[in-house]
């Protein structure tokens, strides 16, 4: 697997455009105020559309209009800015999406911020603009099929303090079904309370999208997973895109044939930002549909199409790890190439049980391990290796494995 040097690439998001007014006001802090009770939001996440080293984005859920302004602070610093955003109703629901984007932000820095003067606050860090520490995140998929699974394996999640979670779809299990919104409001509760570090701060996310984000699940557009596209600022109907962490890592991520097509424009696109990462030193895909499944059959039609169109890619331009969903199983390929068990090959770890009903996973001749566990992947990167633990909802860690940055090559199984 050949890297090579590879020019910056950013991709907007398709939300309402924001008008940012930034102001500097007087110190105070939310639990000085008295008289009424702090605002406190029912739903308050991060993630990011640009730049995890400079940038922030803030949305927050409210069950009336209300201003979109969020103050923030270094943590370090006395004085307040203002930042105003935008806002959209989420559909067939009485609550209202609020959005901010922070920018301009100091790399590795802690935040504070909070929704005007009688508000709860709340905190955040950036992420460094180069590895000289080692980096922890967490990747999931399939996840509330049950809100005391979901909750459960929340809370081991976060003790590990990640600085980021990466979701594979399948996140509410609401189908796009307008009947099915409260889904969303109670994960988005669970997630508040239990996603958050030991030294208080919350932990962002970045979302994939699955079959059951959709009404229908397969070949469907936009509007018919009006939940996802409402509540995770993407680029205008397209749920593919890049998000890059420095010059040490870059994560893609795909849509397996939910509202786009696996073949086509997705993939020529996917050609293009991989050839320009193919030096990152880790260069992750995140997809739910698996290439390689543990539990439905190989000749899975979706499977089938991405080994058709984008394993080449995945192949041919260094992709070191692909992150796969939607089987509800545990699973580690042996590094695969060429269509087979190849040292110089990719390896695929999944298969999306973060809190669903577990499946028992077959055997092929790709699997090198399975589990029917719930479970996340632990992941830790420095700038000689990666390691990836599989850890269950008890905290056991049942699976592990190590690469060398260098070689690409497993150093343990």
């Amino acid at each position: 697997m050949i890297k090579r040097r590879w020019p910056r690439a950013w991709f907007t998001a398709g939300l309402v455009g924001l008008i940012l007014v930034i102001v500097p006001l007087s110190r105070g802090t939310a639990a000085s105020q008295t008289g009424s009770a702090l605002f406190d939001p029912p739903a308050v996440y991060l993630t990011w559309r640009h730049d995890p080293t400079s940038t922030m984005t803030i949305l927050w859920h409210t069950s009336s209009e209300s201003d979109d302004v969020v103050q923030y602070r270094r943590s370090d610093e006395p004085a307040w800015h203002m930042v105003m955003g935008a806002h959209h109703p989420l559909p067939f629901s009485d609550r209202i999406v609020h959005l901010v984007e922070l920018t301009d932000l100091e790399p590795a820095s802690d935040y504070r911020f909070r929704f005007g003067d009688h508000s709860v606050e709340f905190a955040f860090r950036t992420l460094p603009r180069a590895l000289r520490e080692p980096m922890r995140f967490v990747v999931g998929g399939d996840m509330m099929q049950r809100a005391e699974w979901f909750q459960e394996t929340c809370r081991r999640a976060a003790q590990y303090d990640p600085w980021f979670v990466i979701i594979g779809g399948d996140i509410a299990y609401a189908d796009g079904d307008p009947s099915k919104v409260e889904r969303w409001i109670e994960w988005f509760a669970i997630w508040k309370q239990t996603m958050v570090t030991s030294d208080g701060r919350l932990i962002p996310l970045l979302a994939a999208i699955g079959n059951h984000e959709v009404s229908g699940g397969f070949n469907r557009r936009s509007d018919q997973a009006p939940f996802f596209y409402s509540l995770f600022p993407l680029p205008a109907s397209r749920s593919y895109r890049v998000l890059d962490f420095g010059n040490y890592m870059s994560l893609i991520f795909l849509d397996t044939q939910h509202t786009q097509a696996i073949a086509g424009a997705q993939t020529d696109w996917l050609a293009e930002r991989l050839a320009e990462r193919s030096t990152i030193p880790h260069l992750f895909v995140i997809s739910h549909v698996p290439a390689y499944p543990s539990v439905r059959p190989y000749t899975y039609w979706v499977s089938a199409k991405i080994r058709k169109y984008w394993v080449p890619l995945f192949e041919q331009f260094g992709v070191d790890v692909v992150f796969e969903h939607h089987d509800h199983a545990y699973k580690r390929t042996h590094p695969i190439l060429a269509g087979a068990v190849d040292p110089r090959g990719i390896v695929y770890l999944g298969d999306g049980a973060w809190g669903v009903r577990i499946r028992q996973p077959r055997q092929d001749w790709y699997l090198a391990k399975t589990a029917d566990r719930r479970h996340f992947i632990l992941v830790t990167l420095d700038n000689e290796k990666r390691r990836f633990q599989a850890i269950d909802s008890d905290g056991t860690v049942f699976d592990q494995m190590e690469q060398g940055v260098a070689s690409g090559f497993m150093l343990t199984p």
